[in-house]
Formats: structure tokens, C-alpha cells, sequence
């Protein structure tokens, strides 16, 4: 049998664009990325995407490239570019090597299956598979939208008469999802990714939450429900797009969670929201990043 090899594509870029460079490498790949901190007197971060060979030609090459200078046009310049030639069975080991179990909040621990957790009398687990799927409760964003669903989750939430009290805005793994669901909530989880709903299915199944939890293949703009809460770890650009569209479907006294910015962006954000009708409810910070509660009252 012959064996499948992948090309491994390496970009060692500055923290303050992680975020942008793993969103570039997962909608030019089709697939998610794994990030590595890189420790040291230069931080930055090392995103790896992976392409089939036959998928990466010149065009690919070149789109790469015109990315990389623009960045630099805008004073963000990359630490490193190295390309390889991996076997299958390497990049399925070299999501197990960069994921360990890791509690990310003081209730919260997230695990691979391939790791046993055994766990605190006040603490929640979660079993995660990442595959090719964004959301391993590693990157800040994540861990701010966890955060601020535990702030929010132990508030008076207005009540929901249908099973769906949590809507998860482009779910990715199902992270946010199925924290909301180990809390208590009934969640609908959307993804316009195949992946992220493939990927998101198995966690939902690792994690014995079928009841609670359902995965779907729906844009947002197809969903007439409101909600008592909405997760949405997002780029800020697609929050401003879809600000209109998460707004009306936040039912009063409700609660929504955006985060996937960076703080330099909360002003524009802020502005947006509050100019829908919705009231500032909090804000998390954690690195350069943040997380923002918002209400509709």
C-alpha cells in the first residue's frame, strides 16, 4: 500500500498576527492549522497547515507569497518560511504532540482521547479531537470565550421554551459547544465548514453529548430562532458583517459572547454592537486579544 504524503507548509510569524495567519492557512488549505508557541528572545508562533501535493502548485505558491507581502507592507514582517514533505502518519502525530491535556479555566480541562484526566470534584472535562478543525482551548480567543461563558452562564439568562438556549457561531472543533453543554445548555452549533461540522460531530460523540448538542452545516442568515446566549469566536472582520444577523437572534435580556479580536479592534466592535441596540456587559483580555460581553436588555 502506498503511503500518503502531505506537504507541510511552516510560517514562523510574530504573536500579534497569529490570529491572521492560521485564519489565511485554514481558508487557503481547506483545513485547520496547528499552532506552536515559540519561546525565546524573538516570541512568535509557528503555524503549520498541510496540503496535498497535488494541491500546491505555482498558484498556490505565488498566493502564498503575495500574503507574506502584505503583510510586510503593513510593518508585519514573518520570522520564517519552511516547506516539507511529510507521511501521513507524521501529521497525524503532529497533532497528538502539540495537544496535551491543559486546564484552561479553574473548571474547565480540556483532554485528547489518547490522555486520561482523572478529575476534581468541581471540575468539567472535555475530550477533544481536534483533527483539521480550529478550537483546542490553546489559543487565547478560546480561552476568553470560555472564560466569559462561565461569567455569563452563572446569570439570570432569560428562559427559552425550545431545546436550543446556546447558539455556537462557527462551532470549528465544537469547543465552545460542548463547554456550554457540560454547564447545562441545550446548544445548536453551526458551521458553513465541512471539516469543522465533521470534526465537531466526533467530539460531540466522544463527549456522549448527542442530546445536548447539534452540529449543523447552516449559515446564520438561515436561522429564525433567538437565543438566550450566542458564542461567536470569529475574526473581527466577519463580526462586523454578521453583527446585524447575531443581534437578531439574541432573544431580550439575552447574552452574547464575540471574541476572536484583537483589543485594538474593541473600539469599532463596541461601537457596532451598541449601535444594533445591545449594552457593553464585560470585557476579558488575555494577551493581546479579547472577548467582549455584550446584552440585549
Amino acid at each position: 500500500m502506498v503511503k500518503e504524503n502531505w506537504l507541510e507548509v511552516r510560517l514562523l510569524m510574530p504573536l500579534a498576527v497569529q490570529e491572521d495567519a492560521a485564519c489565511f492557512l485554514t481558508e487557503f488549505s481547506g483545513r485547520g492549522v496547528i499552532l506552536e508557541e515559540k519561546e525565546g528572545p524573538e516570541p512568535g508562533v509557528r503555524i503549520r497547515a498541510y496540503f496535498l501535493p497535488e494541491e500546491f502548485g505555482a498558484w498556490q505558491q505565488e498566493e502564498l507569497q503575495r500574503y507574506l507581502s502584505r503583510l510586510r507592507c503593513q510593518g508585519l514582517y514573518p520570522l520564517g518560511l519552511e516547506m516539507h514533505r511529510v507521511a501521513a502518519e507524521d501529521w497525524a502525530e503532529a497533532w497528538k504532540a502539540h495537544f496535551k491535556t491543559r486546564k484552561v479555566t479553574p473548571r474547565l480541562v480540556v483532554r485528547p482521547p489518547w490522555e486520561e484526566y482523572a478529575s476534581g470534584p468541581e471540575e468539567i472535562v472535555i475530550t477533544i479531537y481536534p483533527a483539521m478543525a480550529f478550537g483546542t482551548g490553546r489559543h487565547p480567543s478560546t480561552l476568553l470565550c470560555l472564560r466569559a461563558l462561565e461569567e455569563v452562564w452563572g446569570r439570570a439568562l432569560p428562559p427559552d421554551p425550545k431545546p436550543w438556549q446556546v447558539l455556537d457561531v462557527g462551532t470549528g472543533s465544537g469547543i465552545l459547544a460542548l463547554a456550554a453543554a457540560r454547564l447545562g445548555a441545550g446548544v445548536l452549533a453551526i458551521d458553513v465548514d465541512p471539516e469543522a461540522v465533521a470534526a465537531a460531530l466526533e467530539n460531540v460523540r466522544l463527549n456522549a453529548l448527542e442530546e445536548q448538542v447539534l452540529v449543523e452545516a447552516t449559515p446564520l442568515s438561515a436561522l429564525r430562532q433567538q437565543f438566550a446566549l450566542i458564542l461567536a469566536n470569529l475574526t473581527a472582520p466577519d463580526l462586523l458583517e454578521l453583527a446585524e444577523a447575531l443581534t437578531a437572534r439574541l432573544l431580550g435580556g439575552g447574552a452574547l459572547i464575540i471574541s476572536g479580536f484583537l483589543q485594538e479592534d474593541r473600539p469599532r466592535l463596541e461601537e457596532r454592537f451598541l449601535s444594533l441596540g445591545l449594552q457593553a456587559a464585560g470585557f476579558f483580555t488575555e494577551e493581546d486579544w479579547g472577548a467582549l460581553i455584550l446584552r440585549r436588555v
